[in-house]
Formats: structure tokens, C-alpha cells, sequence
């Protein structure tokens, strides 16, 4: 297994998860907007990977679509779907006195990591 492959495989776990607990009747929906972020994350990055590009340790999704940018403008395309789930790679984990997503809250960033997960295989091989 290639390298990005790992990465996409790794992706498709955390999509997995989010998909479970959207469904769940118990459905946790902080962990949940987590791992959409966190698929998200690693679909970019797999796609850095296919491409022999390097990138620091980051859940920053602006930062690795500005990477990608560099070489496949496109991806600017995505950038609002980024945006709006980047900060779920970090918030979610720890409690605190920010807003708490609902059931309903938690589809939004799912439905964004899917976006993201279809234009990255829309260019992984061109």
C-alpha cells in the first residue's frame, strides 16, 4: 500500500465514525463534527502525499489548502468547505464554554469532509 493510500485509508475511517454517530442514537455530536474535521484533514493530506509534497504537523485545513493551492489552484474551490470545519480538529476534544453542537449541527461539517472527500478524488490522478 502506497503511502497515500495510508493516508486516504486512515480518511475513510474518520468518515466512517462520523457517519456512525450522525446515525446513533446517542450520537455525540462534538465527536462527531471531530472526526468529519479530522477525515477531512487526512483526505488533503493524502493528497500532499500523492504529490510528493511535504507539510508540517497541522489540523490547520486553510493552511494545507494553501499548500495545495500552489500547485492545483482549483482547491481554492473547497476553501469555504474547509473553513467552516477546521476548528472541530481542536475544540471538540477538550470541555469547555463554547457552543456545544447539536444532532442537527453535527451534518453540516459531515456533509462538508464528503465535498472535500469528492474533490480530492476528483484530482487525485490528473
Amino acid at each position: 500500500m502506497k503511502e497515500f493510500e495510508k493516508w486516504f485509508r486512515k480518511a475513510e475511517g474518520d468518515l466512517y465514525t462520523a457517519n456512525l454517530l450522525l446515525k446513533s442514537e446517542n450520537c455525540q455530536p462534538d465527536i462527531c463534527c471531530y472526526h468529519s474535521q479530522q477525515a477531512a484533514e487526512k483526505y488533503l493530506k493524502s493528497f500532499l502525499v500523492s504529490r510528493h509534497l511535504d507539510f508540517p504537523k497541522t489540523h490547520d485545513l486553510e493552511f494545507l489548502i494553501k499548500l495545495i493551492v500552489l500547485h492545483k489552484p482549483n482547491f481554492n474551490k473547497i476553501l469555504t468547505h474547509a473553513l467552516a470545519i477546521t476548528n472541530y480538529g481542536v475544540i471538540p476534544r477538550y470541555p469547555d464554554d463554547t457552543h456545544e453542537p447539536s444532532n442537527e449541527d453535527a451534518k453540516k461539517p459531515f456533509e462538508n469532509a464528503i465535498i472535500i472527500k469528492e474533490f480530492v478524488l476528483k484530482y487525485f490522478f490528473d
